[in-house]
């Protein structure tokens, strides 16, 4: 009996060691703080925005640069904790990548806010009465390249925070981030200039379906980011990763500046034409001095990187290994100086006529007559070569004080220069105490798991991105699909992706083979986003 009236005592006085929900919830709250307060902060600063007003507001370009600080301050503090494992580098990568999430999205919001203030005063110069604002999607900031830049790093860094909640994932932030950096400086590079659409595209669907493809974009890059980490802990030898960097650097040097750079070692910029606010990209290209032939030699540098690496994972030769990395220390100076040579060559050369090649005009004449004299394209095209170069030598004579380069003349082709010197200098820092990298990432089964997460909400969000843009298109166009070279590409990623789950649930792949999916989708999604805009021409050339 005794025993039987002790019993409820003792589980009384027994502390409960179950956590309560409320525990629960609050830690759980806790874990996504970093990704949840951009959001909220990126909103309260657009309110404010909206109560003062841009004009009297930071712009979204300072916001923007400020991201990317931040961005890369966190990159570094994750590397750092790579290498030297730290709770204070690790705590302060996570909260830098937060600052620079809640900048990113500030910035978006800003210019939104930018945007309604500039169609109030249209309105009001045509005084016809602020009734007739249109409602806030006609000026939500996803019209151009900008703004789906602007998103797609948001949406990048969004995914990190998410997953760096885990501790052992915080790692990730150190590939992703810079990738998302580059994005942003590619906004930089295109400038950040308001464009008017047509009003076909006037849709409460444009920035739906705007949205989800930065979004889906976002969760991709880091997907990409999961597969070259998965890589790098099953072995795979950085110098093989440096074969294919070295491939995609000498890929961009072959065809920048229309191939100029082997074949000439030659490298031209595009001019603009700036009169007064107005300012247009023309096809006319001015040389910028020993940029050219610091790029054909970091080119040959990178060849001979290739080579080395080759015969060192052929031969296992130690020797060729050692000239290797010489080769790609080398070329990675050599890719730094002819950056460094281009901007500020760009921003200092001022006599741009006086630089122009004479070959150039007969082909731009035709563009002078089609452009500037408002020819019919069939009929400037058919126009005599003699009467062309007049019109090309007489457009530069005529409006040589006009004529200016900018860094915003040739946005991809600096954003390409720049990521394959980041590739450069990435592998060069895997290759640095490679064991202790690999042994500081978790095992391949999580990295494996969590690239499988993304690349399947990547896939969702593809289908929905697919389906708002064909209807989309039915309200403008009057017909879903076009075959136009974006819906295309966003099809041929969507189906990489679709290839990505099928060939694990069917025939159970995983490891290496997953993470060569991940990144040919990603490779893809690039081409849809960047080259569809400058290379091809469709329907969705504005962006």
């Amino acid at each position: 009996m005794s025993e039987v009236l002790a019993s409820p005592t003792l589980t009384a006085s027994t502390p409960n060691t179950e956590p309560s929900s409320a525990s629960n919830l609050l830690s759980t709250l806790r874990a996504y703080l970093p990704a949840l307060l951009p959001i909220i902060g990126a909103v309260l600063l657009t309110v404010w925005c909206f109560q003062t007003g841009s004009k009297r507001f930071i712009s979204d370009g300072a916001l923007l640069i400020m991201a990317l600080a931040a961005y890369l301050s966190a990159a570094i503090f994750y590397l750092t904790n790579i290498y030297a494992p730290s709770s204070t580098a690790s705590r302060l990568g996570l909260w830098l990548t937060s600052i620079g999430a809640f900048l990113n999205l500030g910035s978006w919001g800003v210019r939104w806010i930018a945007a309604r203030d500039r169609e109030m005063e249209t309105l009001l110069s045509q005084a016809r009465p602020l009734t007739e604002m249109p409602w806030f999607f006609r000026y939500i900031p996803l019209a151009n390249l900008y703004d789906y830049s602007i998103a797609f790093a948001f949406g990048a860094a969004i995914t990190t925070l998410f997953i760096a909640r885990r501790k052992s994932f915080r790692f990730l932030g150190a590939l992703s981030l810079p990738l998302a950096s580059l994005i942003i400086l590619l906004a930089v590079f295109i400038g950040n200039e308001f464009i008017n659409l047509p009003p076909i595209l006037d849709s409460y669907w444009r920035p739906i379906h705007v949205g989800i493809a930065s979004l889906s974009y976002g969760v991709a890059l880091v997907c990409f980011a999961l597969g070259v980490v998965y890589l790098l802990k099953d072995g795979v030898k950085t110098e093989a990763m440096a074969i294919w960097s070295s491939l995609f650097a000498v890929g961009v040097f072959a065809t920048v500046s229309r191939g100029t750079v082997f074949m000439g070692a030659q490298y031209s910029a595009s001019s603009f034409l700036i009169n007064g606010s107005s300012r247009m990209a023309i096809p006319l290209r001015v040389e910028l001095p020993y940029v050219g032939i610091v790029l054909l030699i970091a080119g040959l540098l990178l060849v001979g990187t290739i080579i080395a690496f080759g015969i060192y994972l052929a031969k296992n030769d130690e020797k060729a290994r050692a000239w290797g990395h010489n080769f790609l220390r080398l070329a990675l100076v050599a890719q730094a100086s002819a950056i460094a040579l281009l901007v500020t060559q760009i921003k200092s050369i001022t006599d741009i006529a006086a630089r122009v090649d004479p070959s150039q005009f007969t082909q731009f004449g035709k563009w002078v007559a089609e452009k500037a004299m408002g020819m019919p394209a069939l009929e400037a095209n058919s126009l005599p070569p003699a009467q062309t170069y007049a019109y090309g030598a007489g457009f530069v004579t005529q409006n040589a004080p006009l004529l200016k380069l900018s860094l915003n003349a040739n946005p991809v082709e600096l954003a390409a220069l720049i990521t394959a010197a980041a590739g450069t200098l990435f592998v060069l820092l895997f290759s640095f105490r490679t064991d202790r990298v690999r042994a500081a990432l978790p095992s391949l089964e999580r990295i494996d798991n969590m690239m499988y997460k993304t690349a399947s909400i990547t896939f969702a969000l593809l289908a929905m991105l697919l389906i708002t843009g064909a209807i989309w298109a039915n309200e403008s166009w009057g017909r879903y699909w076009a075959w136009d070279s974006k819906e295309t590409g966003a099809f041929v990623a969507w189906l990489t992706y679709a290839g990505f789950l099928h060939s694990r649930i069917s025939r159970g792949w995983t490891g290496r083979r997953s993470a060569y999916f991940a990144l040919a989708g990603f490779l893809f999604i690039l081409f849809t986003y960047l080259g569809v805009s400058y290379l091809l021409p469709g329907l969705h050339s504005y962006a």
